[in-house]
């Protein structure tokens, strides 16, 4: 088992760029980043996990609307930007809940509320994963976040995380600080752990500049394996919906996360909403991030649906390596 403690590596080649846009036309299942010819202008270099960071549910999409902008979700507004960043929970309101299927074997759910209680922001939220994982290489099933979860296997799995997180403005900064109890189960092996969450942001004009530092803490201990959990600081910039012409609404976010062992994914997504009457709007939503499996997709999509306070979120992952679309759904209350 020492190979699994061995560190990766990422790195962003030059002509990435071109990757990227590409990518915008990449998402359906087949389209793959590594179908395309072999040069240095658009070959991204993978960089494979070779530790066990666990839970594995720390390491999935949280929000359906997130998923939509390739999971980054740093400057979210919404009940779930628990998951992602605490120092926005002055901002956010009301409760978020989605779920996210990964083939037949793999089911993800997340549910999330926010309160204010006087100054403080104040907010509660789940995070679940069950799914099945090889029998005789429990690890691959895991290791590779949520890539492989299609694939199945004979030993039952489950991963959980419990957050219990609080936010305040301070001189027109915003802090936050969640606190988390996750534990992950591999047929008879399981193990549980605390681990802290921190976020700090600046509003500049309608966007917020975000910093946020996440699962700090030991790392999970499964008898014939382990390793330390998925930490990763995270640098964003990006804000909700804003009006730009007529009937037309435009948002987005971008991140950087550096990952524990070194790796750097950029990520950012767009979302553009038509208003056709006041109160309603029709939300189109499309991602890009850095794969490090190179069956991760690169690009997402997703759609969305706002009545007044209410909202309906749909957005797809397309699997590489012949395994189907993860499909994921949500619903939010402001």
């Amino acid at each position: 088992m020492s190979q699994l403690f061995r560190k990766g590596r990422g790195c962003f080649p030059s002509g990435v760029a071109r990757a990227l846009l590409a990518g915008l036309a990449a998402i359906a299942p087949g389209a793959a980043v590594d179908a395309q010819p072999a040069s240095p202008a658009n070959t991204i270099a993978y960089a494979p996990r070779t530790d066990y960071d666990g839970p594995l549910v720390l390491r999935l999409p949280a929000s359906a609307r997130m998923l939509g902008m390739a999971n980054a979700g740093v400057a979210s507004n919404d009940a779930d930007a628990l998951f992602y960043s605490p120092g926005m929970l002055t901002q956010a309101r009301g409760v978020a809940m989605s779920l996210q299927r990964y083939g037949a074997t793999a089911t993800a759910g997340s549910f999330a509320s926010v309160q204010t209680l006087g100054s403080l922001a104040v907010a509660v939220g789940a995070q679940h994963l069950q799914f099945s994982a090889d029998a005789y290489d429990p690890i691959a099933s895991v290791q590779q976040g949520g890539a492989r979860l299609s694939d199945g296997g004979a030993v039952l799995a489950s991963s959980t995380a419990f957050t219990v997180g609080v936010g305040r403005t301070i001189r027109g900064y915003r802090f936050g600080a969640a606190l988390k109890y996750a534990e992950e189960r591999l047929d008879t092996r399981s193990d549980g752990v605390t681990a802290l969450d921190m976020g700090l942001h600046k509003a500049l004009g309608q966007a917020t500049l975000a910093v946020s530092l996440q699962n700090i803490g030991a790392g999970l201990d499964l008898h014939d394996f382990g390793g330390p959990l998925p930490t990763r600081l995270t640098v964003g910039y990006g804000g909700g919906l804003f009006p730009v012409w007529e009937k037309w609404d435009i948002g987005m976010q971008t991140q950087v996360s550096v990952e524990r062992d070194g790796f750097v994914r950029p990520a950012g997504g767009v979302e553009l909403g038509y208003v056709p009457i006041e109160g309603v709007a029709l939300v189109m939503r499309s991602g890009l991030r850095l794969p490090r499996e190179k069956d991760e997709p690169l690009a997402t999509a997703g759609l969305g649906v706002t009545v007044d306070r209410f909202s309906f979120d749909y957005a797809l992952e397309p699997m590489r390596g012949g395994r189907p679309v993860s499909h994921r759904v949500g619903f939010r209350i402001k």
